[in-house]
């Protein structure tokens, strides 16, 4: 019951974090404060559909390793210190 509870837990964090990459990556793309070259947009719009394709195979299947769920924490870490780094320079 426990590792059950476990797994549950984990996967719903992985979810959410990969959709947090795909929404920075997304945003990154669309932002016109953001001088990004055409290749730079284009890598971001696929980060953006691989993120976005995990977080729902994760929701789809239910559990995630503990690579995935790590590697999703680390990703979504860094798009919420990038995004504060450009909200705290903006102002």
């Amino acid at each position: 019951m426990d590792q059950t509870i476990y797994m549950t837990v984990q996967a719903a964090v992985s979810a959410v974090c990969w959709l947090i990459v795909a929404g920075g990556a997304g945003l990154a793309v669309v932002a016109k404060s953001i001088h990004d070259t055409t290749m730079e947009r284009l890598g971001l719009s696929a980060v953006s559909l691989a993120a976005t394709g995990a977080a729902f195979r994760i929701v789809a299947d239910g559990w995630t390793s503990d690579g995935s769920a790590a590697l999703a924490l680390a990703m979504a870490g860094y798009v919420i210190a990038v995004a504060y780094k450009h909200v705290r320079s903006v102002q």
